[in-house]
């Protein structure tokens, strides 16, 4: 966290994809040591699935058909030529894949398995037992798959299973419908309006270098085109050929930097504290946070090592992290503007391959006092609670924190 955000951006373009940055597993995760008698022996874990071709073909099609329309008419420029070029190879790599992993994202899985056994050798041995579960949607079954895979060749006796059903949603990832009416009220889509008004790319600029005719751009929808074209150029990391495909080149640094503002804004709305709509967002992941307490529990008097892996959507990770408030991310606040000044930013929070695991530590199976550590995308993460072994947490402190908040919400609804 040393460095702002604009020097992060800056530093790496494809971080402007916000929740679909493909997180590099590049370097080994901070590790400081446990006090002295405690050893590792649970893993609680929520993944974001790896990188992953956009999910409707819509995506690919939409700029493409406006794109090869004009081509028809020879209305594109040199640079519009190009463009098509990419869009149309983008497109016929996706075809019959949207959703489905790219082979970025399968090492990128298998890259976190291999730094998680690594990184906890007293927990992944020949007696450990391995639970992976997974929502019913491709990408986080396929990840899932990937990671049980890689795990099993580090020990090929080591207990694991693995499955994905429907039931698991509603603590994998629940459905909360009065606070997802909440998110798009009146007041908080006009004070959005405004806020992507006045971060607005230049949009007219780009149908410039695009199309060689004034009166033809005029009749494009250069506002949903900036749009798809965005979302395309994030894509491009998770592709072979990434460097001759690079669509980031159409815009400015600043209207790249405008179009991350807009998805980092949006985020906040829907999944973070923002209080224009109440600031209760993250609580639609409560049952997650109910599900952590009690297998940390419930754990306690197994004589084996365990891990539970759990693989979900990225805007459910996001949701629970900022309710669990890991480094300040469950700050409230009703100014979008203030956002990156106050360290808020989704690529950091939940990119693809990402994760949040809760560590527990114990001396023996009797311990009274075991402990707790939160890897946050495999760095260590500060909780807000107060502690004399920081980055380790009491249990018993971390427990009675999240009940209380918990239960306070619970007493504001008054429905559970």
């Amino acid at each position: 966290m040393a460095q702002t955000i604009a020097d992060e951006l800056q530093s790496d373009v494809r971080r402007m994809a916000g929740m679909h940055y493909a997180l590099t597993l590049a370097e080994q995760p901070q590790n400081t040591p446990p006090p002295a008698g405690k050893y590792p022996f649970y893993v609680n874990h929520y993944g974001c699935p790896s990188a992953y071709y956009l999910e409707r073909p819509e995506y690919y099609d939409a700029p493409y058909n406006t794109l090869i329309y004009a081509d028809s008419l020879g209305k594109l420029t040199p640079m519009g030529r190009d463009v098509l070029r990419k869009v149309e190879w983008l497109r016929n790599d996706a075809r019959d894949k949207t959703g489905e992993l790219t082979e970025l994202g399968k090492q990128q899985a298998r890259e976190q398995a291999r730094q998680m056994v690594e990184l906890l050798p007293e927990i992944f041995t020949d007696r450990c037992f391995v639970d992976g579960r997974s929502i019913v949607d491709n990408h986080c079954l396929l990840t899932l798959g990937e990671v049980s895979l890689e795990m099993s060749r580090a020990h090929h006796s080591m207990r694991m299973n693995a499955d994905a059903s429907h039931r698991s949603s509603m603590w994998m990832n629940p459905v909360d419908k009065e606070l997802e009416a909440m998110r798009s009220d009146s007041l908080t889509m006009a004070r959005y309006a405004d806020f992507i008004g006045r971060w607005a790319p230049d949009d007219v600029r780009l149908m410039g270098i695009l199309f060689n005719d004034a009166d033809f751009a005029n009749g494009i929808d250069a506002s949903a085109l900036s749009r798809q074209l965005f979302d395309l150029a994030c894509s491009t990391q998770y592709v072979e050929n990434t460097g001759s495909l690079s669509l980031y080149d159409v815009f400015t640094p600043e209207e790249l930097h405008r179009h991350w503002l807009r998805r980092n804004a949006w985020a906040y709305i829907r999944y973070g504290g923002c209080t224009l709509n109440g600031g209760y967002q993250p609580y639609e992941q409560r049952r997650p946070l109910w599900n952590l307490i009690h297998m940390g529990d419930s754990i306690m008097t197994l004589d084996y090592p365990v891990v539970h892996l759990r693989y979900t959507q990225e805007s459910v990770v996001m949701s629970l992290v900022c309710l669990l408030d890991l480094d300040g991310y469950g700050v409230q606040t009703s100014n979008l503007d203030s956002l990156e000044a106050l360290g808020w930013a989704d690529y950091r929070i939940a990119p693809l391959g990402g994760s949040m695991m809760m560590i527990h530590y114990r001396s023996g199976i009797d311990d009274p006092d075991p402990l707790v550590r939160v890897l946050l995308n495999g760095h260590e993460a500060r909780m807000p609670i107060e502690s004399d072994c920081e980055p380790y947490y009491h249990w018993q402190d971390v427990k009675r924190y999240y009940l209380r908040k918990l239960y306070a919400y619970a007493k504001e609804r008054n429905d559970e």
